[in-house]
């Protein structure tokens, strides 16, 4: 996208493609040219804008020269070549309050969202709440696909209980559950994506860190005392989303992902929750999903 005015307008660029046309007087058949057109510049999603620069009191673009892929035409064949060009140079695109027109987007998790906890043997449920903010680059196009830039937020988990027993008199409890608050926050590291296609399907790819304590029972003598606390642990999961919008729109929307093994690492060492863990950790694969019911808001209100 690069700003016109106060609008942030698409990049295009003239490329070579194969195309077949239809050979006059021969019924049925097609020979392949090599045809010129005006496409898309596709970039990465970390950087989605063209670089704007004031000069002399007005906005200008900012040039970089590099080697960059570029096709040329040989013939009837198509080449790729590596030349330096100057191009537009490419960073994010400015969030809410700059010079850039974008749209702000809460997406907020509504009750009844869990993640799925398989350890096998058994299964356990982990409810979850929370929101997430981001920024659709320039003005949502009707009738076409809008890409969300997740820039912050993080969601908590609940405390379900991972491993229970009835050795307290006989009395069913968990002898290790998940202590609070566990979190889990987007990796600052990584650009994490929505998108909301034209055609009502909606996908995510978050780039997660997790940050969850453990409460650990101590042993039988501990049954009718406070939970012993650890530190959290830290690891990183990819989560990919999918759903579709349906009679509730985007207010009322589920996103659920495939199971996946997340390797988590578990503290085993007394401290605060809110603190690292400084001590023994062990890693404890688990079978991961989810089902998360969501309401995003575009007004920027949210």
């Amino acid at each position: 996208m690069i700003q016109k005015g106060k609008k942030l307008v698409r990049v295009y660029q003239k490329t070579f493609v194969y195309k077949y046309v239809r050979v006059k007087g021969v019924k049925g058949k097609y020979r392949r040219v090599v045809k010129r057109v005006s496409g898309k510049v596709k970039v990465s999603c970390a950087k989605q804008c063209v670089v704007m620069k004031k000069k002399k009191k007005k906005l200008r673009p900012v040039y970089v020269t590099k080697r960059v892929k570029v096709k040329i035409k040989r013939g009837n064949r198509i080449l790729t070549l590596k030349r330096r060009k100057r191009v537009y140079k490419y960073g994010r695109c400015a969030t809410k309050g700059s010079n850039v027109d974008g749209v702000p987007v809460t997406i907020s998790i509504l009750d009844g969202s869990y993640a799925l906890l398989d350890f096998g043997a058994f299964q356990r449920q982990a409810p979850v709440s929370g929101k997430f903010r981001g920024l659709i680059p320039g003005k949502i196009q009707l009738n076409a696909d809008t890409q969300v830039n997740l820039t912050k937020g993080s969601l908590e988990i609940g405390k379900p209980s991972v491993f229970i027993d009835d050795d307290c008199n006989g009395q069913v409890s968990p002898s290790i559950r998940t202590g609070s608050p566990a979190t889990v926050g987007l990796d600052p590291t990584r650009s994490s994506v929505a998108t909301l296609f034209a055609s009502g399907t909606v996908t995510s790819t978050a780039y997660t860190t997790t940050h969850p304590p453990l409460d650990l029972r101590n042993d039988d003598t501990g049954c009718d005392q406070p939970y012993i606390t650890t530190g959290y642990s830290t690891f990183n999961q990819t989560f990919f989303l999918k759903g579709k919008v349906g009679d509730g729109g985007l207010t009322s929307l589920t996103l659920t992902s495939a199971p996946d093994t997340l390797d988590v690492v578990a503290c085993l060492s007394q401290g605060q929750p809110s603190q690292p863990c400084n001590g023994f950790e062990i890693p404890l694969p688990i079978l991961v999903s989810t089902k998360l019911k969501v309401a995003i808001d575009l007004s920027g209100k949210g």
